[in-house]
Parts: C-alpha cells; structure tokens; sequence
C-alpha cells in the first residue's frame, strides 16, 4: 500500500472519530441535563470537533483520497452504546470516556504519517481533545491531569 493512500485511510480512521464526537455532543446537548455553563462548553467542544473534521477532510481530499461520511447518533449509539445517561455527571463522565480515547487515538496515529504534517495535524488534535479531557475532569471535581502521559488506546 503507498504512503498516500495509507495516510487516507488513518486519516479517515480520525475523521469517523470527530463524526463520532459531534453526534455524542449533539446528543449530549439534546438530553436537556447540562446546566448552562456546562452546555455552552459542550457546545464550544462539539464546534472543535467540526473544526477538526474539517481539517482532517481537507487533508483527504489533498491526498486525492475520499473522505468518508458521518454516520446518525443512532447509528454510533448501536454500534458504540453508551453507558446510562441520567444525570449532568453521567453526561460529563461518559464525554471524559471519548475524550480520552480521542486523545490517545490521535496521539497513536501521530508515528504513523508518511509526512510531518499529517503528523502535526495529528499531534495538534491531540492536544485540544487532551484539553478538553481535563476541562471535563475538572467539571466533575476530579483531578484534571489524570496522568503524566497520554495512554495508548484501549483496544
């Protein structure tokens, strides 16, 4: 396989994940159980998402690559279904769940471009879905720097 056309398809891989998230905000915004403060960040956290997913379709399409299409919440909730979402809390701590794992996806794929701009592209996601980890840790009253270094995916 080239470089290129591996590069689409880790690329790719990150955009479902950014699909992911802007349905699992949207979601989480439609619950009603988000105070105010806390709905605007999540609204805050769902446009990065749509900022890095515009990114990462540029960076596809640059390649000559086809960047795939975002699925419905209801498509991800049944293939990826989330814990029970009751309360303000439940929301934050299962948002902290998909944050992490982004974090670490992002930070996994970095090694793995051909070009050190996809890989800056990568480590430059990695950082904000990091940021967005700990600010969400912090909303919970948890420590929000969990660990001294970002884990690998759970697999």
């Amino acid at each position: 396989m080239s470089d290129t056309k591996r590069d689409a398809e880790l690329l790719n891989q990150s955009l479902g994940g950014e699909y992911f998230g802007i349905a699992a905000y949207e979601a989480a915004l439609g619950t009603g159980l988000l105070e105010e403060g806390v709905s605007a960040v999540a609204a805050k956290f769902q446009d990065d998402h749509r900022q890095h997913a515009e990114r990462i379709r540029q960076a596809i399409t640059g390649l000559g690559g086809d960047p795939i299409e975002a699925k419905t919440w209801e498509a991800y909730a049944s293939e990826f279904p989330p814990p029970s979402l009751e309360t303000q809390a439940d929301v934050l701590r299962y948002a902290v769940s998909l944050e992490k794992s982004a974090a670490s996806a992002s930070v996994a794929s970095v090694a793995q471009f051909s070009s050190p701009e996809l890989a800056m592209l990568a480590a430059s996601i990695a950082g904000v879905e990091a940021m967005h980890w700990s600010a969400l840790l912090g909303a919970l009253g948890e420590n929000p720097v969990p660990v001294s270094i970002i884990p690998p995916p759970e697999e």
